[in-house]
């Protein structure tokens, strides 16, 4: 397996376009791309930059996702344009894409990108999906069980909610030789080769636990039996009135809500999208009613340990006798509001582990799609929020 990895953060997108190209074309050393990998900021139209990469890596099959940072081995670039192109004999894959994700029924969107993805597939040798998803898209729950239903129970997916520099305003995919917005595309993986995946988020609860007594989909309307919005004004006093009017989001990505999954090792870490006027909680996936919740908080510190028990925790997946070639990184971007100029120091950890020689490349999401906890077998696949994850293959 030979990889390559470009980027450029050049202002001018043509100019960006070509040289991210040309250097993860490259530094492949192979005529042939078996496929590729995009992420850029939105500071880049898509439909300026897909053309021209596409000329320059030879219409090789490609998908994408904006993002709001691309992380590469030596840094983490908030501008940019990154590129990662694969070469090997023993690797199979099919792309798949789903487009207007958010008008019609995000379950049938989700198993339509699975099997689309299955009818190309050329080997019963799978053993990932890899999927990035509309950040708009506001409960991508339902979108996650129809990926599943189409691959299979316990099928490992690993993803992203595509993002857009902390604007929550619009994010964009790409698949082939056609971008997007409000659209799901996905490359799934099998062949001679070896996965291993690995999570963590790092953040903590804080108070005593409280329960969901109301709740449907992904609303929440009761904790305890009061509005669900208390839980804030427990915590926040005064101030949780402000979060309405301020720019939620911002507060969502600092104050998530932790759900207690029962005999799982990690909470279920859950984003809020708004509050409405009776006090229901509006959040980014599903929440099981009659669940424990707490506020959590995160640190650096906490970040950095999280980066290397999910990458510790790849690498016991993948397998003693593997190398990881490449490490795919997703990552949320909460992580890089917490961490600021700190924010390597997360990718120092992943490289820790896997060693000098194994490629890093990844992006910074609103949403990780992952299983929720691997032990001796992989667990279902869900949204969590504020996590690093880690999909290593050999």
């Amino acid at each position: 397996m030979n990889i390559g990895i470009g980027f450029s953060n050049d202002p001018d997108p043509e100019i960006a376009a070509k040289n991210a190209a040309f250097e993860a074309k490259t530094k492949l050393e192979r005529d042939r791309i078996d496929f590729a990998i995009i992420f850029f900021s939105i500071h880049y139209k898509a439909g300026t930059i897909l053309p021209v990469v596409r000329r320059i890596l030879n219409n090789a099959p490609l998908i994408g996702s904006s993002t709001t940072g691309i992380i590469l081995k030596n840094s983490c670039e908030t501008r940019g344009i990154g590129i990662l192109t694969v070469n090997s004999d023993r690797i199979s894959f099919s792309l798949s894409h789903v487009d207007r994700v958010n008008t019609r029924d995000s379950f049938e969107a989700g198993k339509s990108l699975a099997q689309s993805a299955l009818e190309s597939f050329s080997t019963s040798l799978r053993y990932v999906f890899l999927s990035f998803v509309d950040g708009q898209l506001q409960n991508k729950t339902p979108f996650i069980k129809g990926i599943q239903d189409g691959l299979g129970e316990t099928f490992p997916i690993v993803g992203a909610s595509c993002s857009d520099d902390f604007r929550f305003l619009q994010t964009f995919q790409m698949c082939q030789n056609k971008a997007f917005d409000h659209s799901a595309v996905g490359i799934l993986l099998g062949g001679d080769i070896s996965i291993g995946i690995g999570t963590r988020h790092g953040w903590r609860p804080v108070g005593k636990p409280r329960t969901i007594t109301q709740a449907s989909g992904n609303i929440i309307q009761a904790i305890d039996n009061k509005p669900a919005s208390h839980i804030f004004e427990e915590y926040f006093g005064d101030d949780a009135r402000s979060f309405k009017n301020s720019q939620f989001g911002q507060m969502s990505l600092l104050y998530p809500l932790g759900i207690n999954v029962k005999q799982g090792k990690e909470f279920l870490v859950r984003n809020t999208l708004d509050i409405l006027d009776d006090g229901s909680i509006v959040s980014q996936g599903d929440v099981p009613q009659g669940s424990e919740i707490h506020i959590m908080l995160g640190n650096k510190e906490s970040c950095k340990i999280a980066a290397l028990e999910a990458s510790e925790e790849a690498l016991k997946n993948l397998g003693l006798k593997t190398k990881a070639r490449v490490v795919i990184v997703i990552n949320s971007m909460a992580r890089l509001k917490l961490q600021g100029r700190s924010a390597f120091e997360e990718i120092q950890k992943v490289e820790e582990i896997f060693g000098p020689d194994t490629a890093i490349f990844g992006m910074y999401s609103s949403g990780e799609i992952c299983p929720l906890e691997e032990t001796d077998t992989l667990k279902k696949s869900t949204l969590q929020n504020e996590s690093i994850v880690i999909l290593a293959i050999g």
